[in-house]
């Protein structure tokens, strides 16, 4: 059985999601506007690192995450994603596929 997270995107007026497997570790990215899918893809196919918040909001690290690897990971990177390319993640907004 599929264990899947997704989370819904928009870029400009085209809407889509981002749906993460978590038993095959694969991320899909659904979005009509072919070089900005690409563009997210790529985005999450690479290591990143992210300087985060530990103990307090005083205490950063640099914790370097693959996106794949789980969800946490997913989480964390998808909350830069607007800084970086441009493209929103609609976290309030049901993402409900078939």
């Amino acid at each position: 059985m599929a264990n899947l997270y997704r989370v819904a995107i928009h870029y400009e007026n085209d809407n889509g999601y981002i749906e993460y497997d978590a038993n095959d570790k694969k991320i899909k990215v659904e979005l009509a506007n072919e070089g900005k899918r690409h563009e997210i893809e790529e985005y999450l196919g690479q290591k990143h690192t992210i300087h985060v918040p530990q103990n307090t909001l005083r205490d950063f690290n640099d914790v370097t995450v693959v996106p794949a690897d789980n969800v946490d990971n997913l989480k964390l990177v998808l909350t830069r994603m607007w800084e970086r390319i441009g493209v929103f993640v609609d976290w309030s907004r049901p993402c409900n596929v078939m």
